[in-house]
């Protein structure tokens, strides 16, 4: 008579070994998140600056609490306007920061270990999305705090799509980072988001001419995909005597044609951040 002495492995013993793999993964992204958030740099212009933009625009001439068609109000509208906003301002800071140490001669380092470049590029991907969750976060707490009215569904999508929709300004830190000096990086990078937020419709409404121009420019397309579930595209322009409503292909096609128009330079300029010196 023979015995099968074949053993296989328990289930713990797999967990064990899957966590021992992922353990040194999720460090790094914890470290990472820390080492963001006490940035001074993040905390105001990505904390504070679009919360202070929110109070203060939230309810000017008093028309806070008006209605805006079946699903919020006033106050609502700027509050997901300004998520947006400081969603894809975390976005882009981050991803700028990752290009620089990439430029320092970082990357060249990281290539050369286990995990590599992969693991490197998914722990930076995870903390820009990381770090745009933490001002949408604090944007929406402070509009269920003041008037913000807004359905459920308005809320859990509104919070969703801003963080979703920082892809193209994940591609826009890391392109900037690597063209162009660190210093220089750091401050036209977020400057450039400033000025896209202007230009799209996300701080105040705008006329005819710059609603037009509006439509083709980068923060256009997330701002106006994250107010769909409350406006279903519908924007006041201030010299039309009724608000205008535009289709969602037009604020998705936005997104999806500034997301590959600033990833070609990331392409481009990739290889160098580890190729040898």
């Amino acid at each position: 008579m023979t015995t099968n002495m074949t053993t296989t492995p328990t289930a713990p013993a797999v967990s064990t070994t899957r966590l021992r793999r992922v353990r040194p993964l999720l460090t790094f992204l914890m470290l990472e998140q820390l080492r963001a958030l006490r940035h001074p740099a993040n905390l105001f212009f990505v904390i504070a600056f679009p919360s202070a933009m929110y109070l203060m625009f939230n309810n000017v001439g008093g028309i806070g609490t008006q209605q805006v068609g079946e699903h919020g109000n006033v106050s609502a509208t700027v509050m997901l306007a300004m998520a947006s906003f400081s969603a894809c301002m975390a976005a882009t800071s981050s991803a700028t920061g990752t290009a620089i140490e990439l430029q320092v001669g970082w990357g060249r380092q990281i290539a050369v270990t286990a995990g590599g470049m992969r693991i490197y590029w998914a722990v930076k991907v995870a903390t820009a999305f990381v770090q745009a969750t933490v001002p949408v976060l604090v944007i929406f707490l402070a509009g269920a705090l003041t008037t913000a009215e807004l359905d459920a569904r308005g809320w859990v999508l509104g919070f969703l799509l801003a963080v979703v929709t920082v892809i193209p300004f994940i591609l826009w830190g890391l392109g900037m980072g690597l063209l162009l000096p660190s210093q220089a990086a750091m401050g036209i990078a977020p400057a450039f988001v400033s000025l896209f937020g202007f230009l799209g419709n996300a701080f105040m409404p705008l006329n005819e001419t710059m609603m037009t121009i509006a439509r083709f420019t980068p923060l256009y397309g997330p701002v106006a995909l994250v107010r769909w579930p409350m406006t279903e595209g519908w924007t006041y322009v201030t010299d039309l005597p009724a608000p205008v409503q535009d289709e969602m292909w037009m604020a998705v096609a936005n997104l999806v044609a500034w997301t590959v128009l600033f990833a070609l330079p990331v392409v481009a300029l990739r290889r160098r951040a580890t190729v040898r010196q």
